[in-house]
């Protein structure tokens, strides 16, 4: 039994799987406010998905600020932080709302199915640019060279 927990414990350290967490929340949450904003409010879908995606952005901040990257040692501001993260992922949030689109006009398919297939081919973007630039460490010298002396 303790051997799954700490399994368990350092699979969760990855910084990946806590994104792919993150990411499904923010998905979930997505989901969520899309069919809000288009069944309900009657927004155009193009719309409903970048106002969905936004909400789904501030959520998945939190979340990777206060759990995911928590560990990573940088000097920037929690406003640099949000600034950035944001910048990067309305690139994302943008393709996104025209994948989604295009998904259920042209070719009529389900909004969460759109919404999966367009999210896929966010994962890796928002990953690399959260990973190794927003949150990026900026320690100089990684254990190994500590140890080593170097």
């Amino acid at each position: 039994m303790e051997i799954i927990k700490s399994t368990s414990r350092k699979l969760l350290r990855r910084d990946f799987v806590r994104f792919c967490i993150v990411g499904a929340t923010g998905f979930v949450v997505n989901a969520i406010f899309l069919k809000l904003f288009f069944d309900f409010v009657h927004l155009r879908i193009y719309i409903a998905q970048a106002l969905a995606a936004e909400i789904a952005l501030f959520s998945n901040f939190l979340l990777h600020h206060n759990w995911t990257y928590k560990r990573a040692k940088n000097e920037k501001t929690v406003k640099q932080l949000i600034v950035q993260f944001h910048a990067t992922s309305w690139v994302a949030i943008l393709g996104s709302a025209l994948i989604v689109s295009l998904a259920v006009n042209v070719f009529d398919m389900p909004i969460l199915y759109a919404l999966m297939i367009s999210s896929a081919l966010a994962l890796f973007w928002n990953f690399f640019w959260s990973k190794y630039i927003i949150w990026r460490n900026n320690e100089h010298t990684g254990s190994a060279d500590k140890e080593e002396g170097k």
